[in-house]
């Protein structure tokens, strides 16, 4: 090997500088997720792990080194921490006691997937995999390293929305390479502006690839579902998943991409369904592509737009779609057929006389008489209007002319309430089409919605009220934040049953020095009066406690049962 193993960075796995450290800034010595691999593992004879880079309720992935082919690689390993856990000496992935079976079928259907999508071709839009292999008592899938962002930080680097003209340029090829995937019987399920990377060239490319168990609420592991873009039927153990429901996850992405705001989550539409159409948050969107996005996000997965060329058909609908997948536009269909009916000149060097069409008097004449008959006919009924004559059978039936407003007796108007869920704040302020309503802000913390974002409306959607009506809008200050307490000095089960009825996400780590004092937390990673964020598990705090074995805890609490796990309400991890 060209490369020796000790003086790569674990954190990006390239050349660590003289003095042993990398610009990436990874500090190898840091406490890891107990369920990861320890850094620098070989698997599979010849791949280094290195940091982890995401996991879920299926699989890890760690930054890796190839040693044979001198290259960088992505590790993907089955380790589904509901029904399995690690050997801490061995590296071993064990199924727990009594999921045996369960362990293995799941093992079974990861592999077939991965070793499936290895032998895939017209991949330019997949995160390519590489080689697949079993060791340690579970699963390997290699994905060829490839720089890239999650789209949802490009969206966000680009101000949070595109043109449709943008979309259509970025999506076509990905929509390609997802019927390919459909074609050969495979479901992604996991589409989301996080499981989506855009490489260097601006391309998209599919990866989060994951067991039909891992997007399906309900499954032998723990389901990893995107909230607004996860369709319906994934939130229910017994519903059919197909085709449709990645569509329903492609159109969410176009809702986000197009509107820059947050689909609405399937769960929360069961109820009300408050989604508004694309066009009504963005004008510039065409009515064809809001329609589209629409019929491809319907709850009931039967009305649902079916196939990817389905809505792609529907999303380049409107003439001025400027696509190749038609040759000619509607435009120049429409001049063909007239060239075809008249005859008219092509260019040609022959001088054929036009044909002429030739319409019949008699038909001419009565053509007249009709329009002259309707005018008569349109003056009477305005006339017998005018008179008070109109609607004798119901005077109180409103006018057949949609365009005018019925009064109420206080001589005001009616005006449908439009849907402000899902809508920036700062938006609804600076339009103007809103003024006829009294609009009342009250924010509140939401952990579903943005900060700044409407999330409740106290008028319905479609109910009509009089002008100036008032109405109340909640609008999201995002999540909770709240003061950290201060911990240290505390015991551990003190500390985890008050972070815990605070709804602090946290982890305790045991050192296991004799210098510090048994079961008693000695540092905290926020400090005391820090704001720190309600439930919030990606960016847990973390507490360290003496851990020294042999000794006893002053409070008689011991974070570990008989068999050696870890009592519910703490998650340890090794430090020390």
């Amino acid at each position: 090997m060209l490369t020796e193993e000790r003086y790569l960075c674990m954190g990006c796995m390239s050349m660590l500088d003289e003095n042993g450290n990398c610009r990436c800034g990874y500090d190898e010595d840091a406490p890891t997720d107990e369920a990861c691999l320890t850094v620098r593992t070989i698997v599979g004879g010849r791949y280094i792990v290195g940091r982890m880079v995401k996991m879920n309720g299926e699989a890890i992935t760690y930054i890796g080194f190839d040693k044979e082919n001198e290259e960088k690689v992505f590790v993907h390993e089955y380790m589904p921490q509901k029904i399995a856990k690690r050997n801490e000496l061995t590296g071993e992935v064990m199924p727990l006691a009594g999921c045996e079976a369960q362990y293995k079928t799941h093992m079974a259907d990861f592999f077939d997937l991965f070793d499936a999508l290895r032998n895939f071709r017209h991949t330019e839009n997949m995160m390519p995999v590489i080689n697949v292999f079993s060791d340690n008592g579970t699963v390997y899938a290699i994905y060829k390293f490839i720089k890239t962002v999650s789209y949802g930080d490009y969206l966000g680097h680009n101000g949070g929305e595109f043109t449709w003209t943008q979309v259509k340029k970025l999506f076509m090829p990905l929509f390609t390479t997802l019927t390919y995937l459909h074609s050969n019987g495979f479901v992604h399920r996991g589409i989301s502006p996080e499981s989506i990377r855009v490489n260097a060239k601006g391309q998209l490319m599919l990866w989060n690839f994951g067991t039909a168990a891992l997007y399906s609420k309900g499954s032998v592991v723990e389901p990893s579902l995107s909230a607004g873009y996860s369709a319906p039927e994934q939130y229910s153990a017994g519903s059919w998943q197909g085709e449709w429901t990645d569509v329903y996850s492609v159109a969410a992405v176009l809702y986000k991409s197009l509107t820059g705001t947050l689909p609405l989550e399937a769960e929360s539409r069961k109820e009300v369904d408050h989604l508004c159409p694309p066009e009504e948050l963005n004008k510039s969107i065409p009515s064809s592509v809001s329609d589209a996005i629409m019929n491809g996000m319907y709850m009931n997965s039967e009305y649902r737009t079916r196939s990817i060329d389905d809505l792609t058909a529907e999303l380049l609908e409107s003439s001025g779609s400027n696509t190749k997948l038609f040759t000619v536009t509607d435009e120049e269909e429409i001049k063909k057929a007239e060239e075809d009916y008249f005859d008219l000149d092509n260019g040609d060097d022959k001088k054929e006389e036009k044909k002429k069409i030739r319409l019949p008097w008699g038909f001419i004449a009565t053509m007249i008489a009709m329009v002259i008959l309707l005018g008569i006919v349109a003056f009477l009924f305005r006339f017998t209007e005018i008179l008070g004559f109109g609607n004798r059978n119901d005077p109180d039936k409103p006018s057949s002319d949609s365009s005018i407003s019925e009064p109420v007796e206080d001589n005001g108007y009616l005006i449908a309430v439009p849907n402000f869920i899902g809508r920036m704040q700062t938006d609804v302020e600076s339009n103007e089409q809103y003024s006829d309503f009294v609009l009342i802000f009250e924010e509140e913390n939401n952990n579903n919605y943005a900060a700044g974002m409407i999330f409740d409306q106290s008028v319905k959607y479609r109910t009509e009220v009089e002008e100036e009506s008032e109405i109340v809008l909640k609008v999201s200050k995002g999540p909770e934040k709240i003061p950290m307490p201060n911990c240290v000095g505390m015991t551990l089960e003190e500390a985890t049953l008050l972070l815990t009825e605070m709804g602090i996400s946290f982890q305790a780590v045991p050192n296991f020095s004799a210098e510090y004092e048994y079961q008693i937390i000695y540092e905290q990673s926020a400090e005391a009066e820090t704001e720190v964020t309600v439930g919030d598990r990606l960016n847990k705090i973390y507490i360290y406690y003496g851990a020294q074995e042999g000794g006893e805890s002053t409070s008689g609490y011991d974070p570990w049962d008989e068999e050696g796990y870890v009592n519910p309400g703490v998650t340890i991890i090794g430090r020390g």
